[in-house]
């Protein structure tokens, strides 16, 4: 199923004991476009703390009553490593996570998640055997991702090879393997009675991550001729 990662930003996050707040950002990977982690608001349990939640640990998404479940209760959750928010996402920070957690590595191999290509894991502590730990340190390479946030993607500008086309408003993902697959962008042609455009993250041809520009595989004459949307709730039954 698709889903707006707006619409699960405004989820609860349930551990096996009880809720732990909301998610506030996603981070996803710029070159498979992979949500790799929310960003999981805590303070009313665990302030000051910045808590990393991966796909893999999700069990449940119930969109009727909008919350998500997690494998994992508070004391797991609140003993994991900790992470400094000023710090970025380092591949060191990565790795103590996903070892703590028992998470497959996503970043060894060819696969969207890794060797095993799944999002779902067990709760492990670490307790890799010496023979995985060997395959994956013969798989890892030192990859050209970056993580970035979905929250910091909106209001992208997104052109055509011979024009603005309008800017990013939100992102469409799916429930199985968390890949966002498509941008929605709003018109610039009129703010005021606003159509929407979606594009495929295969579409994109490249993305200035420090100017804010996503630049699309299309022409604006191309792009018109393509379905334009006069509202959102339309747009996913279309997919």
């Amino acid at each position: 199923m698709f889903y707006f990662t707006s619409q699960l930003k405004t989820y609860n996050i349930d551990a096996v004991d009880g809720e732990m707040g909301k998610i506030k950002d996603l981070y996803f990977d710029d070159q498979k476009w992979a949500i790799r982690y929310a960003v999981v608001d805590t303070r009313k349990w665990l302030p000051g703390r910045r808590v990393l939640l991966s796909p893999t640990s999700f069990v449940n998404l119930n969109n009727e009553s909008d919350y998500l479940e997690v494998e994992y209760d508070k004391e797991a959750v609140r003993n994991s490593p900790e992470i400094p928010d000023e710090d970025a996402i380092s591949k060191d920070i990565e790795d103590s996570i996903a070892g703590y957690y028992g998470w497959n590595r996503y970043w060894t191999g060819n696969m969207l998640w890794g060797p095993q290509d799944r999002p779902l894991a067990n709760f492990q502590h670490d307790e890799m055997t010496e023979k995985e730990t060997r395959y994956n340190q013969q798989l890892e390479t030192q990859q050209a991702y970056d993580l970035r946030s979905e929250d910091e993607t909106m209001d992208y500008k997104v052109h055509a090879s011979n024009g603005k086309l309008g800017k990013v408003i939100d992102m469409i993902y799916d429930d199985e393997y968390w890949k966002i697959g498509y941008i929605v962008v709003a018109s610039s042609e009129n703010y005021m009675e606003p159509t929407w455009f979606v594009f495929d993250t295969d579409a994109i041809e490249s993305v200035d991550w420090y100017e804010g520009d996503i630049y699309i595989k299309t022409t604006v004459e191309a792009a018109k001729l393509t379905k334009e949307y006069d509202s959102m709730e339309e747009i996913i039954p279309s997919l």
